[in-house]
């Protein structure tokens, strides 16, 4: 085997001078917005891996002549379906790193976890790409609060239903807030900012929000896939039940198997879950500059 965690790949969390649990700073990843986006449902006590969403045609009523026998209409539904697939990470820890190191097995599998929880926002916000319907400026332009009346108009117009939720990249969170004031609220030309004038601008938040500035949530993540060669990112307003299915069959599971011969412990964490498109008129693609 190879990259198993030793006292010397591990070497920053064996016990040193100065150095205590509470010191230690974490990764940095995205943050995990993307089962927001979902319409999520659990079956964990189903004998399938596989849940079917039937999606109701929509049929049209129409005027009737006296004395004439109406026709049928034509009622055939169709469904979605999303399969779950698992997704996991392993680690190998050897018996002298676990009586050395100031931080314990939990430590590592949590962090495992977190790579985990990770990996399923990116392939929630990969969907994004997916949709018919799409807003924005031209190909490395910012996105600008007329885009987000067009994202909304969009929806509107093909009467979905909220609640509503956004996943944007921080660019776009950016370029947002810069430009917030110009259609709602203008500011005036006073020589003050946006901010100090208008009370409808939300703070810029660090904890990947940029508060319900449109009515709904607006969630920022790094995990938004990009697009014509990077110079775009691709955001996404949903409808939050309608627009894409998460189907879950266990969440983060932790697993540990016992190697004697390496003087080891494996710490496998796995999570079994499927991402998937249920209605293409109840999202929108949002690209502008990344």
């Amino acid at each position: 085997m190879a990259d198993e965690v030793t006292t010397t790949s591990a070497d920053d969390l064996v016990l040193a001078a100065a150095l205590l649990e509470q010191n230690i700073i974490d990764a940095l990843r995205p943050n995990n917005h993307g089962p927001a986006a979902t319409l999520q449902r659990n079956i964990a006590s189903l004998p399938t891996k596989a849940l079917d969403f039937p999606k109701t045609p929509l049929i049209s009523a129409a005027g009737l002549t006296e004395g004439t026998d109406m026709a049928n209409t034509a009622f055939a539904t169709t469904k979605a379906t999303v399969t779950v697939g698992e997704t996991g990470v392993l680690i190998t820890l050897t018996d002298l790193l676990r009586v050395s190191d100031i931080v314990g097995d939990s430590y590592y599998a949590m962090e495992l976890a977190k790579a985990c929880l990770a990996k399923l926002t990116v392939d929630i916000c990969a969907l994004s790409a997916g949709f018919d319907n799409s807003v924005g400026p031209a190909s490395g332009n910012p996105l600008l609060e007329a885009h987000w009346q067009d994202a909304v108009a969009t929806l509107e117009a093909a009467n979905v239903p909220g609640p509503y939720v956004a996943l944007i990249g921080t660019t776009q969170k950016k370029n947002t807030a810069a430009d917030i004031g110009t259609t709602i609220t203008a500011a005036g030309n006073t020589g003050s900012s946006s901010r100090a004038e208008l009370n409808d601008i939300p703070a810029i938040r660090p904890d990947g929000q940029l508060g319900n500035l449109f009515g709904f949530p607006v969630l920022v993540t790094t995990a938004v896939p990009t697009a014509n060669a990077g110079a775009d990112v691709v955001g996404m307003l949903v409808s939050v039940n309608r627009a894409i299915g998460l189907v879950r069959k266990w969440d983060v599971r932790v697993g540990l198997e016992r190697d004697e011969s390496l003087r080891a412990l494996e710490v496998a964490v796995t999570m079994a879950y499927g991402v998937g498109e249920l209605d293409d008129t109840s999202g929108v693609k949002i690209l502008s500059d990344a």
